[in-house]
């Protein structure tokens, strides 16, 4: 049986870490890491504040659908008035591969929200 996931609050590091190694454009990516650790676990609270933080890091523009994806893994629709990017082979196909990833990591750890 595969290792559990380790915590992501106590390792991750955050903000100004991030800041003073001049890493601060791997924030957005770390994020939706810990986005994708949540949502295989359930852990619906962690989930929602990986991705407000999420948000926030991604304001500028810059990886903006790194949002889009959190939502996708966790299966939850889209907030309203969001203006998607143009997914090659649609949202559609885009959600369900995301949230496949999702439901193949908790079938290899034997998880279930």
């Amino acid at each position: 049986m595969p290792a559990a996931l380790p915590s992501t609050t106590a390792s991750a590091p955050r903000g100004t870490e991030l800041d003073s190694a001049g890493l601060t454009s791997t924030a957005p990516t770390l994020e939706l890491a810990a986005a994708l650790h949540h949502a295989v676990l359930g852990d619906h609270d962690a989930l929602t504040a990986a991705i407000a933080r999420l948000r926030d890091l991604t304001q500028s523009g810059d990886h903006s659908y790194y949002t889009d994806i959190a939502h996708f893994m966790a299966g939850l629709p889209l907030p309203s008035g969001h203006t998607p990017p143009r997914w090659l082979d649609g949202e559609p196909a885009t959600r369900a591969r995301w949230h496949q990833l999702v439901t193949a990591r908790r079938d290899l750890l034997g998880t279930r929200p």
